[in-house]
């Protein structure tokens, strides 16, 4: 005899979608701020990274790379969605941007969040370029 499925009570439902969005947004600012303490505390031992170019680098690269500042006019993140299934947690958002040489460009990235060890660690993430028009 099976159990009945646990069912979530819509305010923790709801919290946990907040803790979400609000770590993707500290996220996006560690990132900007090459702030490399905020991703030790936040990322999983095993967490890996795809870049844009399709490069897969892995917790130490990300780390390096994100203590190099980056120089950016303008960075704005649209479109935050954050799904939710038991211990695992999808964000997806756009980005549009002006780097400091003037340039600018567009991306989609997913996050994936797991809970573990008590605690939302983000295990990996993909960025994906958008063309510009």
């Amino acid at each position: 005899m099976s159990a009945a499925p646990q069912l979530i009570p819509l305010h923790a439902a709801r919290n946990t979608e907040n803790k979400l969005y609000r770590l993707n947004a500290d996220y996006v600012a560690a990132f900007l701020a090459s702030d490399t303490d905020w991703f030790e505390r936040h990322l999983a031992s095993d967490f890996r990274c795809i870049l844009a170019d399709g490069d897969m680098i892995d917790r130490a690269a990300f780390l390096r790379d994100t203590a190099c500042p980056v120089a950016m006019k303008s960075f704005d993140v649209e479109d935050v969605n954050v799904q939710v299934e038991g211990d695992v947690a999808i964000v997806q958002a756009r980005t549009v941007f002006e780097r400091a040489d003037g340039s600018c460009g567009q991306s989609r990235y997913t996050d994936v969040w797991i809970g573990r060890d008590g605690r939302w660690q983000a295990l990996t993430a993909q960025i994906t370029s958008l063309a510009t028009t």
